[in-house]
């Protein structure tokens, strides 16, 4: 019998297979011919399920938000190591406490796949500590759609097969102001270590970091009520948050008004 990491590293490598012979072919029931959804659409999608919609039908639209985010995330992560995934993989599983950047995970959910890649995530003997989030925001509360997305992250970690009976995850809000450095990628992730599995909210630096425990239901019942759109169940639903629209890239676009969301 093949060692663990083994076992689930041939899983994920066969499910990035059967994604690549849904993509070229087509043939999938799931809303715009795609054979698996990601956790940030779902995350998406308690936001504002009609930009989802349009994104999708109109393509990324560039923002300045958008730019900002992505450099910050790059410059957070600038200590990272490279890998392959198969040394990763048995590093997981290994004595040495592993803190995974940008991870691909896909796992089966049902009759689908979800597709999902954490900022970041700790991992000891197999098992799956900590999934970390970090959102660049003014807000210093954590809005629902961060909570979906890294409970989704759960959710795939979870359906590979890692042990997930301790895992927490790790909404990190930092201002937008504030330049995306290592060293606080460093401080978040050893502060949250410190406290342990653990719900908490911490001060750290600038950063307001929020430590919830997984729990599988919930996330399954978010992924359950969004996957009702990806399946055509039901049409796109907007935002009734007029606030929301007026920060809409896609708003010339939209022809919805946004009064029938419900979540």
């Amino acid at each position: 019998m093949k060692p663990p990491h083994e076992r689930l590293l041939d899983e994920q490598t066969a499910l990035f297979h059967e994604i690549t012979l849904g993509r070229k072919s087509g043939d999938t029931e799931i809303r715009f011919g795609q054979p698996w959804v990601a956790a940030s659409s779902i995350a998406d999608q308690y936001y504002c399920e009609q930009k989802v919609e349009l994104r999708r039908l109109l393509g990324e639209i560039e923002t300045k938000d958008k730019q900002r985010g992505s450099v910050a995330h790059e410059e957070l992560a600038s200590d990272a190591l490279e890998t392959n995934q198969e040394d990763l993989f048995h590093i997981i599983f290994s004595d040495q406490l592993t803190i995974a950047h940008e991870l691909l995970l896909v796992s089966r959910y049902k009759d689908l796949i979800l597709v999902g890649q954490p900022d970041a995530v700790a991992f000891h003997q197999g098992r799956a500590l900590f999934v970390f989030e970090f959102k660049f925001s003014h807000s210093r509360i954590p809005y629902h759609s961060y909570h979906v997305q890294a409970n989704v992250y759960g959710k795939i970690l979870e359906g590979i097969g890692f042990d997930i009976s301790t895992l927490c995850y790790v909404i990190a809000l930092i201002p937008s102001s504030t330049k995306g450095e290592s060293t606080l990628f460093t401080n978040i992730v050893q502060a949250v270590m410190d406290n342990g599995p653990q719900e908490v909210t911490l001060d750290i630096d600038t950063s307001k970091v929020y430590v919830f425990p997984y729990r599988s239901t919930p996330a399954e019942e978010d992924i359950d009520w969004a996957l009702e759109y990806w399946r055509s169940k039901r049409d796109a639903i907007p935002t009734r948050n007029p606030n929301k629209c007026t920060r809409c890239e896609y708003t010339a676009s939209c022809e919805l008004k946004p009064d029938t969301y419900t979540h």
